[in-house]
């Protein structure tokens, strides 16, 4: 928190809103089983009632799952006097709500895993409630973090039955509602809960050992660590990401899963430097967008906002085409609307003419779903429908560079300078030290 932003009292002087302090009292009184919801609201003569109630609905309804988001972020295991009522609360309204406002000590320090928490609500928990998205009975999916374990190593993974999915490797499929979250593999960053959706840009690319990476918009992270294993931590990977607090989740989950070969920078990716992406052959771009494919948003999005987002992310894909060293470039998104998808994909290929689309059926054997069919290119993009692929929706395009061997020489030129597998995320810091030293 800036000085003086919310408060001049200190977070731990503040003390918790009534309204989430009366709230996590009578949640621990269900769970003890002390009474019904509403004889322990009504009965209370609390003031604001009303309020607590429909809090406390909500939270009671969704228990299960809650539960499950603050188990898998590490919440309790990092700060274990946090008050799990309390924790429950607070996660409720964040995720429900979209925001939390206070100075206490509790609510700041909940803020900090707020994006590893709207992650993991979004994309890594299957079974989520319906406030939360649409995949109830939906498999959990869990990647083997091979920069830890190999994927033999997990083959007895605490006695459930599993399978490997066939369309990704290392991607396994389990039951609904499989716990984890008290696995050592899961604590060791060995496994990875990570939907099958969110594996596909990486899969279906063409990156390898030795390879020149940027991810443009890093955070979590999930990806960023999924691309250092397909390259066997043997290469050169920037990830960028502008927001400080993502990119704090971003460092502190690299750190986690092993992956030596980023270089995680706290940058906007359309400002940084040209020393820093010289070389760069592959970028993947997962742009903000409205998260209309994890259901998260029960609301019809407003053409306006669907409108503002397709030319934001025009703007970033366009800027991602423009590095005369790139031979690749994957757009996704988690939107099911044409305008943050389709319509992006043509815009900018009728700016680029340099770059086409790989059709990508041919990367996922037995693929049924792609770009919408009133779009000529619709057939070399992939999506995936929630329903019949059993995963949140997804929108994957691969731009591919029609005459590679233009810019082979500036390729081999960079890597002359920076040997591939050789070089060190810590390369990268020292440039960036340097330079700031340089303004000041």
């Amino acid at each position: 928190m800036k000085e003086g932003s919310m408060s001049n009292k200190k977070p731990h002087s503040v003390p918790v809103p009534q309204l989430y302090k009366e709230a996590s009292r009578i949640l621990g009184q269900l769970e003890r089983k002390e009474g019904s919801l509403k004889t322990l609201v009504y009965g209370g003569k609390y003031k604001n009632f009303k309020k607590i109630y429909a809090l406390l609905s909500k939270a009671w309804n969704q228990k299960s799952e809650i539960q499950q988001v603050l188990a898998a972020s590490k919440l309790f295991h990092e700060q274990p006097n946090f008050n799990p009522h309390l924790a429950h609360i607070l996660t409720s309204e964040l995720l429900g709500k979209g925001s939390l406002s206070g100075n206490c000590k509790p609510i700041q320090v909940l803020l900090e895993y707020e994006e590893e928490l709207r992650s993991l609500a979004a994309h890594h928990l299957t079974d989520v409630a319906p406030n939360y998205g649409h995949r109830n009975g939906c498999p959990r999916y869990v990647r083997v973090n091979t920069l830890i374990a190999s994927l033999e190593a997990v083959q007895n993974l605490q006695g459930h039955c599993y399978l490997i999915d066939y369309h990704i490797q290392d991607l396994l499929v389990f039951p609904p509602n499989t716990p984890f979250w008290d696995s050592p593999l899961y604590q060791d960053s060995a496994i990875i809960l990570q939907d099958k959706a969110s594996c596909i840009p990486v899969f279906i690319s063409n990156i390898k050992p030795g390879a020149c990476i940027l991810d443009a918009c890093a955070a979590p992270g999930n990806k960023t660590s999924q691309i250092a294993a397909a390259i066997n931590d043997f290469g050169r990977v920037i990830a960028s990401e502008k927001s400080f607090k993502r990119y704090k989740t971003l460092e502190k989950l690299l750190q986690q899963r092993g992956a030596t070969c980023v270089f995680a920078t706290n940058q906007d990716f359309t400002k940084l430097p040209s020393k820093l992406t010289a070389g760069v052959e592959h970028i993947f771009l997962d742009p903000t967008c409205s998260s209309s494919g994890t259901d998260l948003h029960k609301d019809e999005i407003p053409h306006k906002r669907l409108q503002n987002l397709g030319a934001f992310q025009i703007s970033l894909l366009l800027h991602a085409l423009s590095h005369s060293s790139v031979k690749e470039v994957v757009y996704s998104t988690c939107s099911v609307y044409a305008e943050e998808n389709e319509e992006v994909v043509r815009t900018v290929l009728s700016q680029h003419e340099e770059f086409e689309l790989e059709d990508l059926g041919s990367k996922l054997e037995g693929w049924k779903h792609f770009g919408k069919e009133d779009y000529e290119f619709g057939k070399c993009c992939l999506r995936t429908v929630t329903h019949i692929d059993k995963c949140h929706g997804f929108f994957v395009a691969k731009f591919i560079r029609k005459n590679p061997t233009s810019i082979t020489d500036a390729v081999k030129k960079s890597k002359k300078d920076k040997e591939p597998g050789k070089h060190k995320a810590s390369d990268d810091m020292d440039y960036c030290i340097k330079k700031k030293k340089k303004k000041n």
